[in-house]
């Protein structure tokens, strides 16, 4: 069995931004994730954070490709609304503790 890699883009919401970061979250992303190389995309809203799981082969390649692509305008107007809400961490994780059901039966 393999396991997808991820990683975690982590917005710390400034004071007072988290309905608009929930909106902005609940919208879709300004970019096709498929395409863009990524199997699994998921958005999660707590407690004063906003985190992005991205999943794939080498989901830290295509999300350094997908900030440094300036032909997405999209994509980049989106990050420059997620910046005016929040501080931005990214970095890559490999579960410590993975399991998944058996589709052998």
């Amino acid at each position: 069995m393999s396991v997808m890699k991820q990683v975690l883009v982590v917005f710390h919401l400034r004071e007072g931004s988290e309905l608009e970061a929930e909106t902005l979250a609940a919208a879709d992303p300004p970019f096709d994730p498929e395409e863009a190389g990524f199997t699994r995309l998921a958005v999660y809203v707590a407690r004063g954070d906003v985190i992005f799981v991205l999943e794939g082969e080498e989901p830290e390649w295509r999300e350094d490709e997908l900030v440094d692509d300036f032909l997405r305008p999209a994509f980049r107007d989106r990050l420059d609304e997620w910046r005016k809400l929040a501080d931005v961490e990214t970095w890559p994780v490999q579960p410590t503790f993975f399991w998944e059901s058996s589709t052998d039966a």
